[in-house]
């Protein structure tokens, strides 16, 4: 910059431009001249950087400048808009002759690919793929269009370009350090989009980690702090969407399904969020696309990894040790290494309580506090190798693996009674995805993914009570479970851009799910279930771009399950208005199956269990949901207000009920229904940002157990939740805070009639503090958090009796949530 300066000179003399430039880049000319005179001047940057300008002349004005820069070179310029607009020379085109714009929208500091970003061409939208790729096809009189791309936490790139090309758009993060670069005058993508489209959330992980928490559970906070997803009861490893049961809702990542460990607090999120790059919310209504689920769809695109120059990052705090290497392989390959793993016990004695009960009596007046004593551990690893082929061309491999480990025991004289009580759990999870992503001619793309996910489960639970004055034991329990889930799949999907108003997505997938059960109680074998289904799915619809204010996609799924011998179908409509220029109105339905469910076991005491089985549609019916969505949202600047209406009915629901005491034993069928309004206000106002979000909902459930022949509410049902969050941007200090409030699930005591009590409501407040050292190489920061700042006494959605402890057995422990726990954490990159 220095010799530029001392070697180019202008003035202004008027409208006159004066050029003294030497053997110097054309793009930098143009910068100076634009900075001198306060014009407006559309080029792409990267193309005439290769241009060396010799000129020392004075114009008169702008236009005869611009022509002597140019006039020996092979660039065309006119004045569009006031903007004077710089392009290659091409052939004209003649007016109504169709053409094409494709590209691909990358990091400018990594090269990754951001997906799923949105880019605006001369007014008409469209979103890119996963390997950030997308095409437009539309009948233009002119060489080059207005393009707008924008991707969350990036600042958004504005300019023109020729058509008929293939165009590369790097953005660059806006979270970056100040001494890295300075950019003055540019719009950023912030903390969430919502709105767009119906039901879809798009969330920025870069603003994750500076919310309150460990730093291991930032993606998780941050999805949580989001209308329509439970954050009441501090649950991570089933999310609760729109009303769904535990395992209704998807989590996805890198194209596999992520079932999720144990993890007995909020604190430890199911994936790593070092590796995620994009997070995409489907809370009901989404398009044909996506299948397998009647609830919602959580779509984690992990990094792809620096191809420019290793990188590493190591985050320590109170519980985790977290770090992730980047290492580049030849020009456009890199590897991705990360590893988080507990280092010491996380769980103090005093804050883990069980309730034994004396009696078979619904009362619980007569329940006893327990203290036990419990061990925990917790490790995962993630490794991912991807590369550019013929630089557009994407392929990766991904792999997972992960494994945790509680148990607790009890040894405690109660009342001339010693109970004796040990359990233990361990889950361990693998999955993978190898994917490979091919750019066709004019933009066009096909996708082809091999995955797998599986999910081993052991339970072990064996209790009694010993008698010392009358040398007497009762044996009550000694139980064994092992369910194991997998899941092999095979996607292959087309983009094709028709022309300007039709898009085509279509493909299809190949599912093969096999389940093991085996129960054993005192050595006895009691239960052994082992099954495999496959199914095959086609989908497609069209992507109908009726003008540029208003959108409709139209689209179907056909399931063929091969053990059911039957075909089901599933259309799929959703329409996006917008109205003037702030507001759009989006809407939605669709039909939904699932053919791997996740069914309870209840018994008289109130414990819950979880096992995943295959539907056979004679013991376990497929599941089947309708989704109605409806909303309207409002974006101005930086402020966005979005309210968004929605109605499932699900049918197919099991539930095993083992009821000895009333002599039920067996299997019954139910049905639920979930409707709601979710509400977002969200300010961003200069570096900070700022949110309200609340939630009216309602599910209810009816099973045949039932007696009284009603719908009654669902045990996760809740009617209120309001959260609010803030984060201030005083660079290189960061505060923020969040609040949850929930009013709370129903405590009604009745097993069979429901008997109306008191909710438990929820409260919790949470602040942080962020420091940020850095230079050029490597990046620091430290933080300090409090969590529970009021220390409310608040119960976890796992603890409540009648609530499942997780998606594949229950442990019946009863704890309290998260107390007033202050948290530190150290995170080192470079």
């Amino acid at each position: 910059m220095l010799l530029f300066l001392l070697s180019t000179f202008l003035t202004s003399n008027g409208q006159g431009v004066k050029v003294d430039a030497v053997e110097i880049p054309l793009n930098k000319v143009l910068i100076s001249i634009i900075d001198s005179h306060n014009v407006n001047i559309s080029f792409d940057d990267e193309s005439l950087s290769h241009y060396l300008v010799s000129d020392n002349n004075f114009y008169p004005t702008i236009d005869q400048a611009l022509k002597g820069l140019l006039i020996k070179l092979p660039l065309s310029y006119e004045l569009i808009n006031d903007v004077w607009v710089i392009y290659p020379n091409i052939k004209p085109i003649p007016w109504q002759q169709k053409t094409f714009l494709s590209g691909n929208v990358f990091d400018k500091i990594t090269n990754e690919a951001l997906p799923y970003s949105h880019v605006i061409v001369g007014g008409w939208p469209s979103v890119t793929d996963l390997k950030g790729s997308f095409s437009s096809t539309f009948f233009l009189g002119d060489s080059i269009i207005p393009i707008k791309v924008s991707h969350l936490g990036y600042y958004i790139l504005d300019t023109l370009v020729s058509v008929n090309q293939l165009h590369n758009f790097a953005l660059t993060p806006s979270s970056i350090g100040l001494s890295e670069i300075v950019i003055i005058d540019r719009t950023i993508e912030k903390s969430t989009q919502i709105g767009d489209l119906p039901g879809l959330m798009k969330l920025n992980h870069k603003i994750a980690h500076f919310l309150p928490g460990y730093g291991d559970n930032s993606v998780f906070n941050l999805i949580r702090l989001m209308p329509g997803i439970l954050a009441s009861g501090e649950q991570t490893n089933e999310l609760i969407i729109w009303g769904s049961y535990a395992g209704q809702s998807k989590v996805m990542f890198d194209g596999f399904t992520v079932y999720g460990l144990k993890n007995f607090n909020d604190n430890i999120s199911t994936f790593n969020p070092l590796v995620a790059k994009d997070i995409e919310i489907h809370k009901g209504g989404y398009d044909a696309r996506y299948g397998g689920r009647v609830g919602g769809i959580v779509n984690i695109i992990g990094k792809n990894g620096n191809t420019i120059s290793p990188s590493f990052t190591i985050n320590v705090n109170n519980m985790t040790l977290n770090g992730m290497l980047e290492v580049p392989i030849l020009k456009s390959g890199s590897l991705i290494v990360a590893f988080r793993h507990t280092y010491y016990n996380l769980y103090n004695p005093a804050d883990m309580t069980a309730l034994f009960r004396q009696n078979n009596d619904p009362d619980t007046t007569n329940d006893i506090d327990i203290t036990v004593t419990p061990d925990y551990m917790f490790r995962d690893v993630n490794i991912k190798y991807s590369t550019r082929i013929n630089s557009n061309d994407l392929f990766y491999i991904s792999l997972y693996g992960g494994d945790d480990r509680f148990l607790y025991s009890i040894d405690e004289p109660i009342d001339f009674r010693i109970i004796d009580k040990k359990t233990k759990e361990e889950n361990s999870q693998l999955g993978g995805a190898v994917f490979y992503g091919k750019v066709w001619n004019k933009g066009n793309t096909s996708n082809f993914r091999l995955s797998y996910s599986g999910l081993k489960s052991m339970y072990t639970d064996d209790f009694k009570i010993i008698s010392p004055i009358i040398h007497n034991i009762e044996y009550i329990i000694n139980d064994k479970s092992d369910n194991t889930l997998g899941e092999y799949s095979f996607e292959f999907n087309n983009l094709i851009a028709l022309n300007q108003t039709h898009t085509f997505d279509g493909g299809v997938d190949v599912i093969y799910n096999t389940v093991k059960l085996q129960e054993h109680s005192f050595d006895a074998l009691i239960a052994f279930f082992q099954s495999s289904a496959s199914r095959i799915s086609l989908f497609a619809q069209d992507n109908i771009s009726v003008n540029k204010n208003f959108t409709l996609k139209a689209g179907f799924r056909i399931n063929y399950a091969f053990n059911l011998q039957k075909a089901y179908f599933e259309p799929r409509l959703s329409a996006s208005v917008k109205l003037g220029k702030y507001w759009k109105i989006n809407a939605a339905l669709g039909i939904y199956n699932q053919f791997v469910t996740l069914s309870s076991i209840v018994d008289d005491l109130g414990n819950y269990r979880y096992l995943w089985v295959i539907s056979d549609n004679q013991e376990i019916p497929v599941l089947e949901s309708t989704h109605y969505v409806l909303g309207t949202s409002y974006h101005q600047a930086n402020f966005t207000l979005s309210v968004e209406g929605y109605f499932k009915n699900t049918t197919g629901l099991t539930r095993y009920v083992n009821f000895i005491n009333f002599n039920v034993q067996d299997i019954y069928y139910g049905k639920a229904e979930s409707f709601g309004v979710d509400l977002l206000i969200k300010k961003d106002f200069a570096k900070h940002s700022a949110w309200i979000a609340y939630s009216l909902s309602s599910t209810i459930e009816h099973f045949k157990y039932h007696l009284i022949e009603d719908m009654r509410r669902a045990p996760h049902d809740q009617r209120h939740e309001l959260k609010l969050a803030a984060m201030l941007n005083f660079d290189p200090f960061f505060l923020s805070s969040n609040y949850v409030y929930g009013s709370g699930f129903p405590y009604g005591s009745g097993l069979i009639q429901y008997v109306e009590g008191q909710d438990l409501s929820y409260s919790r407040l949470d602040i942080s503090v962020i420091y940020k050292f850095l230079d050029r190489k490597v990046k620091g920061e430290t933080g300090i958090s409090i969590l529970n700042v009021l220390n409310t006494e608040n119960l976890k959605y796992s603890s409540f009796e009648r609530i499942p402890a997780n998606q594949t057995n229950g442990i019946n422990i009863y704890t309290g949530a998260l107390p007033f726990t202050p948290t530190l954490y150290l995170k080192i990159s470079m």
